[in-house]
């Protein structure tokens, strides 16, 4: 099945995916080795990040947050062609290292959040999005230092959410593993904190992840979990000195970037990097040199997504692009609207799931005041949200 027939297929029965179960087989059929329910495979067709609400949540109070994100949005989300929303959480913000429960304010305040969502329709992909949580410590010396914590609080979270629907709540265990000594400390943790979600709710799907902040290289490093009920994500960017141009925080060289264009050929990219500073220029010169694994051109961007989609096959199990997207500030209007057209092209040529990063912050597809946003309907028509308003 290509894109343009499974997006067709998804936006005729978004309402219809729990009433026609035998359809939604055909749109997004299930590896024979996973258990995870077409019906839910097929609520992960289109998706955004809701950034910025729960995630760096001390940017803004309470009362700031509850009005951050209203119905109104979550309709109009929902009437564009999306199927669901990735809600993202700093884990500092929902767990108490030191009483080791949820914070009862902040879990009734992300519950209300997730209520929103599903009642316009959405299903939620609640993502435990570690940024300046401090008790998560990759490198620390044994399983407990490291993620013992986050283990923990998903012992809790799990068992409290465990009453939520399963075919519209998803379970994503953390978000981007990164800094690690070694990829097996995250597969160990992620095998450990899997099963103890799995006990406390034995219905939800698990969304897991590879290391080396959930890319496609991750990915194709992991081997899969014993649990059947899992979907794997992976994020995409490439190239990120395209997707990152102009960005302030990351790779110190990406805040000179600017103007970089995509598709783009190697002197094309070598005339444009002369034009920045030392340390952006010889960034993207590299970037851009001979055997370049950065996808530059539509067919290395394809390429490059293919290995997600043979890992799948591979291995028998589902997978789901979680992130991708072009930070707006200084990034040309016309290649990134390309580049988001030709992510959401091989996404569905393999007919993968995905979720944009993001609604409304530095990648956004809307913007406005809340209640009041428009969406960018040039950006949503490039990955085929055919009904974008």
């Amino acid at each position: 099945m290509n894109r343009r027939e499974f997006l067709a297929a998804i936006g005729a029965t978004t309402a219809a995916c729990a009433a026609a179960p035998a359809l939604a087989r055909s749109l997004a059929a299930t590896p024979s080795t996973s258990t995870v329910d077409s019906v839910r495979i097929a609520r992960l067709a289109r998706g955004v990040n809701l950034s910025h609400w729960m995630w760096f949540p001390h940017a803004q109070g309470e009362q700031a947050r509850r009005a951050f994100i209203p119905r109104a949005d979550l309709d109009r989300l929902k009437a564009s062609g999306f199927t669901h929303v990735r809600l993202p959480f700093e884990p500092a913000w929902l767990w108490d290292e030191h009483t080791r429960t949820l914070k009862p304010t902040e879990f009734a305040e992300y519950q209300d959040a997730m209520r929103l969502c599903l009642a316009a329709g959405l299903a939620v992909v609640v993502d435990a999005h570690w940024s300046r949580t401090p008790w998560i410590r990759p490198r620390g010396a044994d399983f407990d230092e490291r993620f013992g914590e986050l283990g923990r609080m998903w012992a809790s979270l799990a068992s409290r959410l465990a009453g939520t629907d399963p075919d519209l709540v998803f379970l994503e265990l953390v978000n981007e593993p990164h800094d690690l000594r070694d990829p097996e400390y995250w597969h160990d943790a992620q095998r450990r904190i899997a099963a103890t979600v799995r006990e406390a709710a034995p219905r939800h799907t698990i969304i897991a992840t590879g290391a080396d902040w959930g890319g496609i290289d991750g990915l194709l490093r992991l081997n899969p979990l014993d649990e059947p009920n899992v979907v794997y994500s992976f994020h995409f960017y490439g190239p990120h000195n395209f997707t990152h141009q102009a960005a302030e925080w990351g790779f110190p060289p990406w805040k000179d970037m600017h103007g970089v264009p995509w598709p783009a050929d190697r002197a094309e990219l070598e005339r444009i990097a002369d034009t920045f500073p030392p340390e952006s220029r010889n960034a993207l010169r590299w970037s851009a040199r001979a055997g370049t694994e950065d996808p530059w051109t539509v067919d290395a961007l394809r390429a490059t997504i293919r290995r997600a989609a043979e890992w799948s096959r591979r291995h028998d199990r589902p997978v789901y692009c979680g992130e991708f997207g072009v930070y707006a500030k200084d990034s040309p209007r016309e290649s990134r609207l390309a580049w988001h057209r030709a992510v959401a092209d091989a996404l569905g040529e393999h007919a993968i799931g995905w979720s944009l990063w993001d609604y409304v912050g530095g990648f956004r597809i809307a913007s406005g005041d809340p209640g009041k946003r428009t969406i960018d309907r040039e950006l949503a028509a490039a990955i085929g949200l055919s009904e974008a308003r």
